[in-house]
């Protein structure tokens, strides 16, 4: 979940370079951060708890820098848990995302041998494993600091990438296992991030680093190895699609916010550029015997709506499960199963080993997921690309609703009706925009203003409206920390409404479908414990206290009702004096477990 970041360029250039591109890589934590430099003899480290200041302290130029932006695993929030982590010699500092599983006995062996450690982190095991393999060698050129990494990296357990800073031999040594890195090469220099997003502007092509490879980045640029031959190999260069435009504010306060407005132009590109990809995923699942949705947060509701569309369009028994628990059902995996992954990052641990785990039982894998390049699109046997574009806030919006406009596409090609699923997805475009307009997002501040001060709230919904309602109260309590909680409406009675004071606020989506009336009867159960009701609908009625009206869309209701949960989500977080796109203790892209 750690953002990382390095650069060994062709002359010396501010490493103000590495805090610019670590402001690019804070979603994925902001817990501290840190830069380390090579330069007059030694590794000159800066690092600070706490989110990365507006103006940062003077720092010197150099042709060899890394630094880190961290999520908090082990070892609390201070100055001193940040990274980078130095080796006793202080020629040597590493940065790492993930999880040592088996810290503690190493951490044990090395101070039994004499290593200072300076923090309770993990990562700091890593840099005194290197020193001692390397202190056992009689040189110290720079294929054997890499055969040291190596070596180190074979001892430790778990999903972990590292960069390690050498200074002797000026070179950042690259080795990671699942957790991302990606190499890129520009006309100054060759660069190492967790995300390519921190390379805007610095590369023209990448190299997504293997499991199988380390790299060693030099002044004459990127040396690659096989990892376990210790061989030579080419990287596989592409050319970087991102550009600097797509990691803008655009004029917008937050990402959050426009990332939300940013929603109908996605779907349009998944009209236009996706059907006949769409059937290709249609034919996969109409060819398997078993075929499984597996997502996490976000991810794992959109897999959710999906199963409810598959059977309600394409009359198709499609499992949904959520990926961390997965691995607990995957017995039941044939070379006939289908398993569709659905990530936004492509990176998240759960999804990853949900996906292996399939891959072991012979199971054919496609892939739902934003970022091409990823540890999902690479592992995938198909990928169809979400079209999102980057996602900077923690919370995922746009990437979702891209995931149901694909399911929803693809149920109907299944079902042969292909040309009524693309002008259901124009009308939730349509829909959507009508849902962004300023009269709208009135009535949402509205709704934000008297619903700052509770504690909790609930939200209902009932057959395709169940999966929004589980997102629209992630999105409400991720970012505003208020309390919210979704349910299926005919629960209410089996134990929910036991919750349900005077003056509670109660979301009830409400959509023109077979569920309409249970769902006011369970508003009408709410109010009658006193519970505020705002309905979610396309028609006002009676039992509503407010009104969200919203267009009626049939079965693409999902893409547009979820609209006023992710304003409301931002306008609360906005009136509370919240950060909406990096929300406490979370981090965008979930790379250990």
């Amino acid at each position: 979940m750690c953002g990382i970041f390095g650069y060994v360029t062709t002359r010396a250039v501010c490493a103000g370079t590495v805090v610019d591109a670590l402001r690019k890589l804070e979603y994925r934590g902001y817990d501290s951060w840190g830069v380390g430099i090579g330069i007059n003899g030694h590794i000159s480290v800066v690092k600070r708890a706490g989110r990365i200041p507006a103006t940062t302290p003077d720092l010197p130029a150099s042709s060899i820098a890394f630094g880190h932006t961290r999520w908090a695993t082990h070892g609390g929030v201070t100055d001193v848990n940040a990274h980078p982590h130095l080796d006793c010699t202080g020629q040597l500092a590493v940065i790492h995302n993930g999880i040592i599983e088996n810290f503690r006995k190493l951490r044990c062996e090395l101070e039994a041998d004499g290593h200072r450690f300076r923090s309770d982190t993990d990562s700091e095991v890593f840099a005194h494993l290197v020193e001692q393999i390397l202190a056992a060698s009689e040189a110290q050129d720079p294929e054997t600091v890499v055969r040291a990494v190596q070596a180190a990296f074979e001892r430790i357990e778990g999903l972990n990438a590292f960069i390690v800073l050498h200074y002797p031999t000026q070179q950042l040594i690259a080795v990671k296992s699942i957790s991302p890195l990606v190499i890129g090469i520009g006309s100054t220099g060759t660069y190492v991030a967790s995300d390519a997003v921190a390379l805007v502007g610095l590369a023209e092509q990448v190299h997504y680093l293997g499991d199988d490879e380390v790299a060693a980045i030099r002044a004459d640029g990127l040396h690659l190895y096989d990892r376990s031959r210790r061989a030579a190999r080419e990287p596989r260069w592409q050319a970087l699609a991102l550009k600097s435009a797509d990691t803008s504010l655009d004029g917008f306060p937050h990402y959050l916010i426009k990332e939300i407005h940013e929603q109908p132009r996605v779907l349009e590109r998944i009209i236009r550029e996706h059907p006949a990809q769409a059937r290709e995923l249609a034919e996969l699942i109409s060819r398997s015997y078993g075929t499984f949705l597996v997502g996490c947060g976000t991810a794992g509701y959109a897999a959710l709506a999906g199963s409810y569309l598959f059977s309600r369009i394409a009359r198709r028994h499609v499992n949904s499960v959520v990926a961390s628990e997965f691995k607990y059902q995957e017995h039941f995996l044939t070379e006939r199963s289908l398993v569709i992954a659905l990530s936004q990052s492509g990176e998240t641990v759960d999804v990853i080993e949900a996906v292996l785990a399939a891959k072991r039982r012979g199971a054919r894998v496609a892939a739902l997921v934003n970022v091409t390049g990823s540890t999902l699109d690479r592992l995938a046997d198909f990928t169809l690309p979400l079209l999102a574009g980057p996602e900077q806030s923690v919370l995922s919006t746009k990437a979702y609703t891209a995931k149901l406009a694909l399911l929803l596409l693809t149920a109907h090609i299944l079902n042969g009706s292909e040309h009524v699923g693309l002008d259901l997805l124009w009308r939730a475009v349509d829909g959507m925009v009508r849902a962004l307009t300023p009269d709208f997002q009135d009535r949402v501040k509205a709704v934000a203003d008297r619903l700052a001060d509770h504690q909790h709230c609930f939200v209902i919904g009932r057959g395709l409206s169940y999966p929004t309602a589980l997102e629209a109260a992630l999105k409400i309590k991720e970012v505003s920390y208020l309390h919210a909680e979704g349910f299926p409406g005919g629960e209410l009675k089996h134990g929910v409404i036991a919750l349900v004071e005077p003056g509670v606020p109660c979301f009830v989506f409400s959509p023109l479908d077979e569920t309409r009336a249970d769902i006011l009867s369970g508003a009408m159960e709410l109010q009658s414990r006193g519970g505020w009701i705002i309905g979610v609908s396309p028609e006002d009625e009676a039992v509503f206290d407010v009104h969200l009206p919203v267009a009626e869309v049939g079965d693409a209701s999902p893409l547009v009702n979820v609209i006023p949960a992710q304003l409301l989500g931002y306008y609360l977080a906005v009136r509370k004096g919240l950060d909406p796109d990096k929300p406490r203790n979370l981090a965008k892209s979930v790379t250990v477990k």
